[in-house]
């Protein structure tokens, strides 16, 4: 068994329960997941905590779990709404969740969908994902492509958008849709 110093001990009690303070209660308001109210779950290779910040960053293929829906990425932060009254060296000084951003090889799956792109932001208070960068939706055997998607969480509402606007011009929004396909699940990505 390996000796740590008392001091090394302290530092990653302290660690771990800033992570505990400001990451999971956090975590658990957002929602993701259209009309759950389950527990958001991140795991990731590493974790920070800036607790003056209000910010926890999940590093290292990070994803994000509600009930069955995912947000997959190479970083994801949250960030809390800091509470009035508190010191700034106070523990849990943070409150609920109002944003996620998500870089890097972003997929947001739902039972039903696949969205790959290259960066999201969920914010709390609007109830709203925004996914970025060489957007591609599938859902069984359709697909649609654009620059940007908006997702209203709660209603399922999608809007998709592009740069490129006027007829024949390369990069507008498309989509090409299998009507008579039995919805499969998704893959797995």
């Amino acid at each position: 068994m390996i000796q740590r110093p008392h001091n090394a001990r302290m530092r990653m009690a302290a660690l771990a329960g800033a992570l505990l303070a400001c990451a999971a209660p956090a975590a658990a308001l957002a929602q993701l997941a259209t009309g759950s109210n389950a527990p958001v779950d991140i795991t990731a290779d590493e974790g920070e905590v800036i607790n003056s910040q209000c910010l926890s960053i999940w590093r290292g293929d990070a994803e994000a779990l509600q009930a069955t829906t995912r947000l997959r990425a190479r970083e994801i932060r949250v960030f809390a709404a800091a509470r009035p009254g508190t010191g700034p060296n106070s523990q849990g000084r943070c409150g609920a969740t109002q944003r996620l951003e998500a870089d890097g090889d972003v997929f947001y799956v739902t039972p039903s969908q696949v969205v790959r792109g290259d960066h999201a932001v969920y914010v709390a208070e609007s109830d709203l994902i925004t996914i970025t960068g060489g957007v591609i939706v599938t859902q069984g055997k359709s697909v649609a492509r654009g620059d940007r998607m908006t997702v209203r969480v709660k209603t399922g509402q999608v809007q998709l958008e592009s740069t490129a606007k006027g007829r024949g011009k390369p990069g507008r929004v498309r989509g090409v849709f299998y009507p008579d396909a039995a919805p499969a699940a998704p893959a797995r990505p």
